[in-house]
């Protein structure tokens, strides 16, 4: 080994330019002021020892060399893991529990690294192991420690921060001091492995881990620059409505039209809420059509403004939704709600984040381009209303890559509204219960559960219900009534024909939604035949988003101008998607999602008094030499939640939309009884993050394939580009994937995924390009097929 250098500490960089004992003090500062004063105190104390002590690791000689261009990267140019140690050795000094200072000890660890650990105190014990080498780094990198000019500058922190409880006349961390905290009797044996008993203690790590990895990121790409937080207007949705929203005024039950009831839930909604300000747990039950999004928002506009009254932070409100199609309509709504109050289109405002998102983010002076600081802006939520999916925001716990940890910093405080919230799956309700209830003792988040359907995430008591007199509002707005044919299943060939009979009869606009792909494909194929005279649209993923979307404002056009027009979807029109339909026929689902498909009918009252009809069926595959007819919800569904489903539909001919309240109540008392629940919080408050990684699954995933539909010149010069970037050998894949970030979205938005078989020869971890030719795919309605020498990979 070397021997060890001293470099002044006073003269350290952390970046070229920038001081280290500035950047780790403004760092420290910033990340703890991040935390909500809500919050328990000990993760802003967490985030403020661990940016003073994240990059502390850079102040020996070889980081100052290598920084300086003097020097090479190597083993002894590392800090992460040094500057951990000098983490633990100082909390050994506060009176801090040992889960409090393993948490300092692994977000220092693993600022730049992702937490695959079985569980939180293995960190420490790989770096223990590791000191008793002899010969290893971490042991000449400590003697080669300006120790005395460090100590001096903890002291004068101390001094400048009383309200910390920092130590005001720390020792040095020399070799021996450093060594004997490592050997302390309290981090031995059982006592380290059971540092952490609670759930509790491993969210109040994630949060002081996250905004430590945010405001470091972000002090980099911004050369120590901050953003300002933003007011929002608490009148907002109320200006908006008085300026925007006009037209017919449906009456849908006694003396009370839509629009009237539509603002006696929003004021309902935000009398209540504010009568419980102290209660976190919240949930806001409301038929579909009931204008919940407008009146969330205006209930957590006025809600901000009284906590920041109250703490002088404002709450950011995160506002999740399952699906990308519904967050492109609802953020559409809410940037409508700023523009009409005269705000402007800038991410610091509304952000919109999802695997497709543009990372593109505007403040007041400033772009920042998706190739630089807006990937960090925007990952790391640095708005006042961020518009995200489930995905999103459960990985920012359940998750060990730093990408999504470092949102959960953006947690503490904050209004978060998980709308459609019953696409949630069903074995995760009792842990996301434990997670929800976690998060507000921890972080002093209030969560509100939206949905027409409400799932039994929370129990009796848990929770207080925003709309109290809901039942009245699903007994006043019946508008549909369900006609139940499912008693006698039909293959999808014999419901075609009868389909094509009745729309032959009468020319009223029709949504379809079955329960795969290739049954839209086969249906709008058999109806487009026999009915050529009707507009048809199909809605699938067999369709790229860009096309989805077209789909979608083509059949509201088609709607405005009063055509007969007939949609075949899958169930991505079920949750959000603002689309009404006098006539809807459901293939058979699990009640909350034929509800939720009722939702799409007579949305908005649009037939008066009359009834709009849904009507569900039970489609069965045509059957072949090879298969026997099956159920089109089979693979798709599990079979206890479509048994319950139907032991709840009984025998009934109809049931009117005012019955639905109770029948899904009934619902979901039957599944809760027969699904076995996947604790993932358990493994959380283990820190067995690594397990949740390879357990934890909103979306059951089957083996897919990435095509790329090429269908014009714009298609090709996204392809060529995409190609020439990732076959380049001199470029890495962090490289390749800055350079793609500008244009991801518009590459993305042109590829779907197909699923395959395990044996397919295509490859699954790229991008294959399918030309958009009339055998393989058209823009009506998608995916037809492989050519023939691929097509057997199909399933």
């Amino acid at each position: 080994m070397p021997e060890p250098t001293v470099w002044p500490f006073s003269e350290c960089e952390a970046h070229p330019g920038d001081a280290l004992a500035a950047h780790l003090e403004r760092v420290a500062e910033r990340a703890a002021s991040s935390i909500a004063p809500g919050a328990r105190p000990e993760i802003a104390a967490i985030a403020f020892v661990a940016g003073l002590f994240h990059d502390l690791g850079k102040a020996t000689p070889w980081f100052q060399h290598y920084l300086r261009g003097t020097g090479r990267r190597s083993a002894l140019s590392h800090h992460g893991e040094l500057g951990a140690l000098l983490a633990w050795w100082y909390s050994a000094e506060l009176d801090w529990p040992l889960w409090q200072r393993l948490a300092l000890f692994s977000a220092v660890r693993r600022h730049h690294g992702a937490l695959r650990i079985q569980d939180w105190p293995m960190l420490l014990e790989q770096s223990r192991a590791e000191f008793r080498d002899r010969e290893s780094p971490l042991r000449t990198q400590i003697q080669a420690l300006d120790e005395t000019g460090i100590a001096a500058w903890l002291a004068e922190v101390a001094a400048r921060h009383p309200e910390r409880s920092l130590i005001t006349a720390p020792e040095t961390p020399t070799l021996e001091r450093v060594e004997a905290r490592l050997r302390g009797r309290d981090v031995g044996g059982s006592k380290l492995r059971h540092a952490y008993r609670e759930l509790d203690e491993a969210l109040a790590t994630l949060a002081g881990f996250g905004a430590l990895l945010a405001v470091d990121k972000t002090d980099a790409a911004l050369q120590g620059a901050s953003l300002a937080r933003q007011a929002l207007p608490v009148d907002a949705v109320a200006s908006y409505k008085a300026k925007v929203l006009t037209g017919r005024d449906a009456t849908v039950g006694p003396a009370m039209t839509l629009n009237q009831r539509r603002e006696r839930i929003a004021d309902t909604l935000s009398a209540t809420w504010l009568a419980h300000l102290d209660r976190p747990l919240l949930t806001f039950t409301a038929p579909t059509g009931a204008g919940k999004t407008l009146s969330i928002l205006h209930g957590a506009l006025q809600v901000r403004a009284r906590l920041a009254e109250r703490h002088g932070g404002m709450p950011r409100l995160i506002y999740c939704l399952p699906f990308t199609s519904v967050i492109d309509q609802n953020h559409a709504v809410l940037r409508d709600v700023l523009r009409a109050n005269g705000l402007p289109d800038r991410e610091d405002l509304l952000l919109k984040h999802h695997h497709l998102s543009e990372s593109r983010f505007r403040t007041e002076n400033t772009e920042h381009e998706a190739d630089g600081a807006g990937q960090l802006l925007t990952e790391t939520w640095q708005s006042e209303i961020v518009v995200t999916t489930f995905h999103q925001l459960l990985h920012t716990l359940l998750s060990p890559l730093n990408a999504n940890l470092k949102r959960a910093g953006q947690l503490t405080g904050a209004l978060v509204l998980l709308d459609e919230v019953q696409a949630l799956p069903l074995r995760y309700w009792e842990a996301l219960r434990q997670i929800f209830m976690g998060l507000a003792r921890v972080g002093d988040v209030r969560i509100v559960l939206l949905t027409a359907t409400r799932p039994l995430i929370f129990q009796p008591g848990d929770a207080v219900e925003l709309l109290p007199d809901h039942g009245e509002h699903f007994r006043a707005l019946n508008r549909t009534r369900l006609h139940l044919h499912h008693r006698e299943p039909l293959t999808l060939d014999a419901f075609a024909v009868r389909l094509i009979a009745e729309l032959g009869r009468a020319e009223r606009p029709t949504l379809i939604i079955v329960n795969r792909r290739r049954a839209v494909r086969e249906l709008f194929d058999a109806l487009a035949e026999a009915l050529p005279e009707r507009p048809l649209v199909a809605l699938s993923t067999y369709l790229t988003p860009r096309d989805r979307r077209a789909r979608i404002r083509l059949i509201q056009r088609l709607q405005r101008q009063g055509r007969p027009v007939i949609v075949v979807s899958t169930q991505l029109v079920e949750a959000g998607v603002d689309l009404s339909f006098p006539v809807v026929h459901r293939d058979c689902a699990p009640l909350d999602a034929v509800i939720q498909s009722a939702g799409r009918c007579n949305r908005h009252g649009e037939m008066g008094e009359g009834l709009g009809e849904v009507h569900l069926w039970q489609l069965m595959t045509t059957p072949s030499d090879t298969r026997a007819p099956e159920p089109l919800w089979t693979r798709v569904y599990d079979r206890p939640l479509i048994e319950v489903t139907l032991d709840v539909l009984g025998e009934a001919e109809y049931w009117d939309e005012c019955d639905f309240l109770d029948l899904s109540e009934r619902y979901f008392l039957g599944c809760r009884s027969r699904q076995d629940q996947q604790r993932v919080d358990e493994q959380l408050a283990r820190g067995d993050l690594a397990g949740i990684e390879r357990e934890f699954r909103l979306i059951e995933e089957i083996p897919n394939v990435s095509l790329f539909i090429r269908r014009t010149g714009r298609d090709q010069r996204l392809w060529d580009a995409y190609r020439a970037l990732y076959d380049d050998p001199a470029l890495g894949p962090a490289d390749q994937e800055r350079r793609f970030r500008p244009w991801r979205r518009a590459f993305m938005e042109r590829v779907i995924q197909i699923p395959v078989r395990s044996g397919a020869d295509l490859e699954r971890d790229e991008v294959n390009l399918l030309d958009a030719v009339p055998e393989t795919y058209d823009r009506a309605a998608g995916f037809i097929d492989l050519p023939p020498a691929e097509a057997t990979c199909i399933l």
